[in-house]
């Protein structure tokens, strides 16, 4: 595998990951006047305390250097003394050409560069869709639905038992040719499969957005009996697992024993402001909510999406944008305007409206619902909230657009901005967050 700074940099450069590596002819008991050091021999611990200070970049460097710095650095990464999470997130891309089936592109946060990780044509196929990404995987589909979690940078993939058990709800061929792309909403994993064997995944599914789970050492899926309003998004810590349900409310899930149990609900008072909230954008927009563990709080994020949004960035009526000929909008696709967060009041039991992250930035979109400090990582901006596209119901061939609404927003100022320059209006596959992780 390579990875390569895109070409969009002054100078493109390849990282070769060399199947074997050859020490140099050179040996530190020879005279340093008439030889050159022999970097593979440096001592372990040395190179251990290197590797502790590097970035994932970096790290991919070191193990291109020669067979023992990357023999090294793969039993550093796998012991205990290694906690690559969290770091600040990459954003998946689509391809620099579109007939370039054979990699896919990055954009780090953190350097503010695109890097493209090479041969992963063969494990991402022609056509797969992600619904899910947590832990440095992402949960794919296949182009006949069947599902597998796919680490980008190991390139390890691994085969989930197949979505039969859903398919109670539609026969599978118009399964996989009409809702493949939009019949499991979310996928979150409980746990990372490359240091724990017992990991679980967890999706929301179907029209009536149930919750559905897979354990590692279980072959089926298992659809759990919960709200039956159904579910907007659902997050994992420490083994429990805390599902927003439609009406804003909270399930507490306890995944610690072999089935799943729901250990209690939380039904805060919705306040007025996220009453008129909602009622002043009803028509013109429509909204998605989020939850994020934050600092130790709960946070509800309510999202609004304008429906079809002028240049000026100013919501329009559909009918003005219909032609003669054709129903489908001929501009304006839709835009994420605004975001409004509120914090989980456990002892009034009521939604609070928070209207300053202080040092968190928090990054939503098809990925697991995430708060990182700015004073701990570098490459983004503190009270801002870092969004990608996750509007799967207009995401199909027969738009213009899709995949194109993401960007930052600042609760300070109140105003999206672009964190990366894109210009086209069909972004497809999704960007999709994810977190390296390397093994």
């Amino acid at each position: 595998m390579a990875i390569k700074r895109s070409p969009s940099s002054a100078s493109a450069t390849i990282f070769e990951f060399p199947s074997n590596g050859s020490k140099r002819g050179s040996s530190f008991l020879e005279d340093s006047f008439t030889s050159k050091p022999d970097w593979s021999q440096l001592h372990s611990e040395l190179l251990e305390l290197i590797l502790s200070k590097l970035s994932l970049v970096q790290i991919i460097r070191f193990k291109a250097v020669c067979s023992s710095w990357r023999s090294i650095a793969e039993s550093y990464v796998s012991s205990s003394c290694y906690a690559p999470f969290p770091q600040t997130p990459w954003l998946l891309l689509p391809p620099n050409q579109e007939d370039d089936t054979d990699s896919r592109c990055f954009f780090s946060l953190e350097d503010k560069k695109v890097y493209q990780i090479k041969n992963m044509g063969n494990q991402f196929g022609c056509d797969v869709w992600r619904v899910g990404s947590s832990h440095g995987w992402l949960l794919v589909l296949d182009d006949e639905a069947n599902p597998f979690l796919f680490n980008p940078f190991s390139q390890v993939r691994i085969r989930l038992p197949t979505l039969e058990i859903f398919m109670f709800e539609v026969n599978r061929s118009y399964f996989i040719q009409e809702l493949r792309k939009f019949f499991i909403t979310k996928a979150v994993l409980l746990s990372d499969p490359s240091r724990d064997k017992n990991y679980g995944v967890l999706v929301i599914f179907g029209y009536r957005s149930r919750l559905a789970f897979c354990a590692k050492t279980g072959s089926c899926w298992t659809v759990l009996n919960g709200a039956s309003q159904g579910y907007s998004d659902i997050i994992c810590s420490n083994d429990i697992v805390y599902a927003l349900t439609l009406d804003n409310s909270i399930e507490v899930w306890d995944f610690h024993a072999c089935l799943p149990r729901k250990r209690r609900e939380i039904h805060p008072l919705i306040p007025k402001n996220m009453v008129e909230a909602t009622e002043s954008f009803r028509g013109s927009h429509s909204s998605q909510s989020y939850l994020v563990e934050s600092s130790g709080d709960l946070l509800l994020v309510m999202r609004y999406v304008g429906n079809f949004v002028n240049q000026e960035g100013e919501p329009v009526d559909e009918t003005y944008l219909l032609s003669d000929e054709d129903t489908q909008p001929l501009v304006c696709p839709y835009q994420t305007l605004m975001f409004h967060v509120y914090k989980l009041d456990y002892n009034e039991q009521k939604w609070v409206e928070v209207d300053n992250l202080k040092n968190e930035a928090l990054f939503l979109g098809g990925n697991h619902s995430m708060s990182l400090s700015a004073q701990e990582f570098s490459g983004f901006e503190r009270n801002c909230i870092y969004f990608t596209d996750d509007n799967w119901n207009l995401m199909n061939g027969d738009y213009l657009y899709g995949g194109h609404d993401f960007g930052k927003f600042s609760l300070e100022d109140k105003t999206v901005k672009p964190f990366y320059a894109c210009d086209l209006g069909r972004i497809d596959p999704p960007p999709f967050w994810i977190i390296p992780n390397p093994w």
